[in-house]
């Protein structure tokens, strides 16, 4: 199949795709995801971060492509052919087509509307969508794809297990399912981009080498099951890998103000609900928190949602709310806040909270940051080899080094109250919480000042 690119990117230089992936690519599905931002509302503190979803899908793929090809030329015994090789790097294309408006911030509005929702599974049903509105199954055929292929990237991009009758993979190839989506140790191609891509856009150095670890990657038989493993000495590269994603989540992704706006957002957004509306397949209308039922509606949800309820004639006093709070984002008349606290700073942390709402009306917004896995240390899960060794070994931190960190997992409340900072009667109940959160905890004051 002949219509091959190769495009200029911000992050990895000239980048090669295969022309089924431009095939893709140039569809209303795939294109959909140029106003999505890949930050949600981070630009509005970090006004570079302004890199959307289209282009991180691009290095993803261009990512999964090198890695799989990497561990194919180093290792012929592992079967791996050129099929396996394009729907990995579909797979990364494709991994994000299910995010919703302001990416993640949807998620949480999806999950306050008590809705089921993951974009990974969202995902999956677009990229059947994408294939079936613009008769790619055809040029898939073409290429020597089948459905079990079909099933195989959809499985890649929910990091799912092989399986020859549905999948068409051996438990052989188990190692292909850890390249874009790495459930075990989280090391995989989509993280390496978006750290990438993010600390472009936020200012921040970049202090891991992806590189290294393609380099050093094999695939290996260990304990039954077989897994993406690195050289011994790349463990320390994987711990700056995770101290990355640390640092981004503690200065962008979970800044202060950036948990602010998410929060005003998501009101305005479950406030509008039932007056904004976006037709599917038959002409059928879905509010806001049902889009997701219709997968030809939410090709046209995007960012754009902001101004499409601000540009709505007067409604209800739900909707004018909403466009209340939207206003006040852009003209940065944001909730409150008053200070932040951690578990420890207090006696009771669920009386705490519910103090702080019955009685001033405020909200804790959690910040909680973690190295990368739910378990603590996900370098725990991680095998390495050492060469001339034929065993496999895992590494605890103090083993690779005194100076890594022995906790895994911080976690912070910002008390905010959701009057407008420009109100006026804001700095006298902003005042009356600090003086009973100074009861609370003698540190309060002192992280406030320092505020």
């Amino acid at each position: 199949m002949d219509g091959g690119k190769i495009i200029k990117d911000a992050i990895h230089g000239h980048i090669e795709f295969p022309a089924l992936c431009v095939r893709i690519i140039d569809t209303p599905q795939f294109q959909r995801l140029r106003f999505l931002k890949q930050l949600g509302t981070a630009s509005f503190v970090y006004p570079a971060a302004s890199h959307n979803r289209f282009e991180h899908c691009l290095g993803t793929c261009y990512l999964a492509g090198k890695m799989v090809n990497a561990l194919r030329s180093r290792q012929e015994e592992l079967g791996i052919n050129e099929t396996d090789v394009l729907c990995v790097q579909i797979a990364g294309l494709c991994h994000d087509l299910g995010h919703g408006a302001f990416s993640h911030v949807f998620e949480t509005f999806m999950k306050e509307s008590k809705e089921s929702f993951e974009h990974e599974k969202m995902s999956c049903k677009m990229f059947d969508h994408l294939l079936r509105e613009n008769n790619i199954m055809q040029d898939f055929e073409n290429a020597g794809l089948g459905e079990k292929d079909v099933q195989f990237i959809k499985d890649l991009i929910l990091g799912a297990k092989p399986s020859e009758e549905k999948n068409g993979r051996t438990a052989a190839k188990a190692f292909l399912f850890e390249i874009v989506n790495n459930r075990r140790t989280g090391a995989d191609v989509d993280k390496w981009d978006y750290f990438l891509r993010d600390c472009h856009g936020l200012g921040i150095n970049v202090t891991f080498e992806y590189e290294r670890l393609i380099h050093f990657s094999r695939a290996a038989e260990v304990e039954g099951e077989w897994q993406i493993v690195f050289k011994e000495a790349e463990a320390e590269n994987l711990y700056e890998m995770n101290h990355a994603r640390t640092m981004l989540h503690k200065k962008a992704y979970q800044h202060r103000v950036v948990k602010i706006i998410d929060r005003m957002l998501v009101d305005a957004l479950l406030k509008a609900d039932d007056s904004i509306t976006y037709k599917g397949e038959n002409g059928q209308s879905f509010k806001l928190s049902k889009v997701c039922n219709d997968v030809a509606a939410y090709t046209y949800l995007t960012d754009d949602v902001m101004y499409r309820i601000l540009r709505m004639p007067p409604g209800s006093s739900r909707l004018e709310e909403a466009k209340l709070i939207l206003k006040n984002i852009l003209a940065r008349n944001l909730y409150s806040y008053v200070g932040e606290f951690s578990e420890a700073d207090v006696n009771d942390l669920e009386k705490t909270k519910q103090t702080l709402k019955n009685r001033f009306g405020a909200e804790c917004l959690e910040k909680k940051v973690k190295f990368g896995s739910k378990k603590g240390n996900p370098l725990e899960e991680q095998y390495f080899y050492r060469r001339g060794n034929e065993k496999f070994i895992t590494l605890r931190a103090e083993q690779v080094s005194k100076m890594l960190p022995r906790e895994f997992e911080d976690v912070k409340y910002y008390v905010i109250t959701k009057d407008f900072r420009a109100e006026q009667d804001t700095p006298a109940k902003i005042k009356k919480i600090k003086e009973f959160l100074e009861v609370q905890s003698p540190l309060f004051w002192v992280i406030c000042i320092n505020r």
